[in-house]
Formats: C-alpha cells, sequence, structure tokens
C-alpha cells in the first residue's frame, strides 16, 4: 500500500545544500513527489551542516518523533583522505535502535519499519561520497569530460581558487551552468535537466526511499 509524505511528521536529514538539492531533484523525477515545497521533508542547514550536524538533528528528531513518523539521516560514507569512515556512527545509531546489523548494507539501513540510514554513494564504498553518487547517474559524455578538463586547466593554469579536494564538485557545476547558464546550476540542476543513467546505487536509494517514506 503506498504511503502519502507527510512533512509535517516526517523528516529527512542530510548533511548540506547539495544534498538536499540532489534528494529533492531525485526523487521527484523518478517518483513525481515534489519535496521542494514547504514544509519540507529534506532538512538541511542553510550554512555549515555536515556530518555530525545531520547526525545529531536525526538523533534528536528520532528521539521525540511522533507515533507514524518516519525519519532518514543521509551522510557521506567517507573514510579516505583524513574524512573519518562514518560507519561506526552509523552502526551505533542503529544499534541504539535495536537493529541487530554489524556491516554496511548495499540496499540502506531501515528499523522498526521507520528510522532509515543511507550513507552516499551506495553505503558500502569506502571513501565514497555524495559526488560518486551524482557522477554516477550524470551520463557520460565528451562535454562532461571536457567540463573535467576546463576545471583543472583553471585551477593548474589560471590560478582557480577551489580546492583540489574538490575538483569532482568544480566540474559538475560546471557542466550544470553549461546546461543552462541563466539558471543557478548545482546538482539538483542537472538530475532535473539531463536523462539519468541508472546504478546500482540509484536504484538501491530509489527503493530505500520508496520503503521509508512511501510503503
Amino acid at each position: 500500500m503506498s504511503r502519502m509524505i507527510n512533512p509535517k511528521i516526517d523528516a529527512l536529514f542530510v548533511e548540506g545544500p547539495d544534498d538536499g538539492a540532489v534528494v529533492n531533484a531525485f526523487v521527484e523525477k523518478l517518483t513525481g513527489n515534489e519535496l521542494g515545497r514547504r514544509p519540507y521533508l529534506v532538512r538541511a542547514p542553510d550554512t555549515g551542516g555536515g556530518t555530525q550536524w545531520a547526525l545529531r538533528e536525526f538523533d534528536e528528531y528520532v528521539a521525540k518523533a511522533p507515533d507514524g513518523a518516519r525519519v532518514g539521516v543521509i551522510v557521506d560514507r567517507d573514510g579516505i583522505e583524513r574524512r573519518p569512515d562514518n560507519w561506526p556512527a552509523v552502526l551505533a545509531r542503529l544499534g541504539r535502535l535495536g537493529a541487530i546489523d554489524d556491516s554496511p548494507c548495499a540496499t540502506g539501513h531501515i528499523v522498526q519499519g521507520r528510522f532509515g540510514i543511507w550513507m552516499w554513494p551506495d553505503n558500502i564504498t569506502v571513501g565514497g561520497d555524495l559526488e560518486d553518487f551524482v557522477a554516477g547517474i550524470v551520463p557520460q559524455s565528451p562535454l562532461l569530460s571536457f567540463a573535467g578538463e576546463a576545471s583543472r586547466i583553471a585551477r593548474d593554469t589560471h590560478g582557480a581558487e577551489y580546492d583540489a579536494a574538490h575538483f569532482r564538485k568544480a566540474f559538475l557545476k560546471v557542466r550544470s551552468i553549461w546546461r543552462d547558464a541563466s539558471a543557478a546550476g548545482g546538482y539538483g540542476h542537472l538530475i532535473r535537466n539531463l536523462p539519468l543513467t541508472e546504478t546500482q546505487a540509484s536504484s538501491a536509494f530509489l527503493a530505500w526511499f520508496t520503503k521509508l517514506f512511501l510503503t
């Protein structure tokens, strides 16, 4: 039986605005559910944020969640380049909720039928993050490759100021601007305006979201 999302009591916490834009655009495109209207299902901070913010907000909301509420949180898996693996923190929360999981599951985690945790891109890839998920579903093309080449040359040769660790962020956002320079751009813009490539991660994420909020 399908379930209507109730954003007055349901909540999905994410690390930041980019995550929120991806979830809103991806879910609307593939299910027809428009999440980008008030009251918002997807909760992201205007500034700051990050893994600790999302997990803390999830903890606090779960503690007071009314009957029938569905509550989720999405964080990067991480685990490389001085970014600690977030699985131990996720595992601790799953344990407190009553789950008996002892390893990450590629299909995500849902406990008691109403509390869910997902780690970008596919829960199991150590070092994975939102950009891995987005880069997987955005169609590969000569234009996307050129966006990467242009972003690299801009930094290495012409002094573009972005941090080298954010190279994927740079070229994905460059590609979004090239899609429509009159718009603000960003990951959500890419997902709304390009055909998407289905991946194991995207199929599993859609199934997780559907089971948590729409079933």
